[in-house]
């Protein structure tokens, strides 16, 4: 495990935060599992373990190395000091790893979080990067090339999935873009089998966390529609131009 070195005040801060986080987890599991205990489907989750007492902070403090106040080095060359934001980044992420050994759940997420298929959303706060800059001034995509959406075995479910959908004009369904994906995108046998569920969870993060796309379903069915998010009003209603051809 890489060490982390954290002042007293940051150390403690650091534990404070954790306890918090376990805290506001375990009312939220605790909420989940009564609601599905109501629809008819319980679980088997106890989480009593993690209700009991909290170790002393001397124990945690094995983990970590504390700063001592004053300490005399020879002069180096300026180093990007850490914020505390990046060092409480660090502890979470270990914290996940430690738990992915042992909840499958956890071990999907850290796998979906690997996948090179998957872009990656950059934060810069207001200032643009140069690869940022350059995708923007890129010409927009008028043709499905199949060679764009490939990176070695990978994928780009994302981007093909949003194109397929701009360029045909109208929502689709999952299994309508699933049929596309298979003859534009030439996939093989085991790409087939996996296709369905990496288009349904490209579409998940399009619309919840990129928010470029919405989707709607028809009174009585369970089929979902999805389009681009500008083909819908505030109140989530398709505009009527976007409509699917009968």
């Amino acid at each position: 495990m890489k060490k982390v070195d954290l002042s007293p005040e940051e150390l403690e801060a650091t534990r404070e935060m954790l306890v918090e986080q376990l805290q506001t987890l375990i009312k939220k599991v605790e909420k989940i599992k009564r609601t599905l205990d109501k629809i008819g489907y319980p679980v088997d989750v106890d989480i009593n373990e993690y209700k009991k007492p909290l170790m002393p902070k001397e124990i945690y403090a094995k983990e970590i190395i504390v700063k001592p106040e004053k300490e005399e080095k020879l002069p180096q060359a300026p180093k990007k000091k850490e914020t505390i934001t990046q060092q409480k980044m660090l502890i979470r992420w270990e914290d996940i790893e430690k738990r992915a050994q042992y909840d499958p759940a956890v071990k999907e997420f850290l796998d979906i979080m690997n996948d090179e298929s998957i872009p990656v959303i950059e934060f810069n706060y207001g200032k643009k990067s140069k690869k940022a800059e350059k995708e923007e001034a890129k010409k927009e995509v008028n043709e499905i090339i199949p060679e764009n959406y490939r990176r070695k075995k990978n994928i780009l479910w994302s981007d093909y999935v949003y194109d397929v959908i701009r360029l045909t004009g109208y929502p689709l369904t999952v299994n309508e873009i699933n049929e596309r994906a298979i003859k534009e995108l030439s996939l093989d046998e085991q790409e087939q089998q996996a296709s369905f569920s990496a288009i349904h969870s490209s579409l998940f993060r399009l619309k919840r966390n990129q928010k470029s796309i919405n989707n709607y379903a028809l009174k009585g069915s369970r089929t979902s529609y999805y389009g681009l998010s500008e083909w819908f009003t505030k109140e989530g209603k398709l505009l009527k131009k976007y409509a699917r051809p009968l």
